[in-house]
């Protein structure tokens, strides 16, 4: 069951806490359907340490340490 989180004039946010979903509605002013996008606990999970990074970013954080690449890892 879809419960609404956040309602902006940008988005809506919806969570379906039984099936661990999350529905976000994207506004356009030029289509009046909005762009739904749905994902999982992972890519919720993987979407907030990216916006997380990207905050550290553009505050100009430093981080407490690097991650350290290992050879012959990509």
């Amino acid at each position: 069951m879809w419960e609404l989180m956040l309602a902006t004039e940008q988005l809506d946010i919806y969570m379906d806490e039984v099936n661990l979903r999350l529905e976000i509605r994207l506004k356009s002013e030029r289509d009046s359907t909005p762009l739904t996008i749905r994902m999982n606990h992972t890519d919720l999970t993987q979407l907030i340490y990216t916006l997380l990074e990207i905050n550290r970013s553009f505050r100009g954080d430093i981080p407490f340490f690097h991650t350290k690449k290992l050879p012959g890892k990509a």
